[in-house]
């Protein structure tokens, strides 16, 4: 094997370490939904990787979309609404805090769920880098127990 191609092979090898690294760092459970828009990366992940009828810990997760690498955002706002037939339910509002680069936790209580299996879509918005106001939308389904 040539000198060139020990160096490429090294050099992919590192780079794909370095991505699984960023991507186990700000991952902080199982991804429940993702969205991309403008070169970003927004998912909504818990330990569980799914909800559940009450309360629920969660991240709100940004990263860019070609190497997972953290993004700085602010003014994040998390909102689920839960979707009843052609109804949207009134929105329920997180509150999250900043605990990290791009990381956003906090709680949400989707209450008792008398539709099985229950349809919520996620709206996050925020402030990107260059300061425009930008929205992701996430959709995900709670199953019957």
């Amino acid at each position: 094997m040539s000198i060139i191609t020990k160096w490429t092979m090294h050099s992919m090898l590192c780079g794909a370490m370095i991505l699984i690294a960023v991507h186990d760092l700000h991952a902080s459970g199982k991804e429940i939904a993702s969205g991309r828009s403008h070169g970003l990366t927004a998912s909504i992940a818990n330990d569980s990787g799914r909800f559940v009828a009450g309360s629920n810990d969660f991240c709100a997760v940004f990263t860019k979309t070609p190497n997972a690498a953290p993004v700085s955002v602010k003014d994040v706002t998390v909102e689920f609404a839960q979707q009843v037939g052609r109804i949207r339910e009134r929105s329920i509002h997180a509150q999250i805090t900043e605990v990290n680069l791009g990381d956003f936790c906090g709680k949400v209580d989707l209450g008792t769920q008398y539709y099985r299996p229950a349809f919520y879509y996620v709206f996050i918005h925020y402030i990107d880098a260059t300061g425009a106001r930008r929205k992701c939308h996430l959709s995900f389904v709670i199953k019957q127990e």
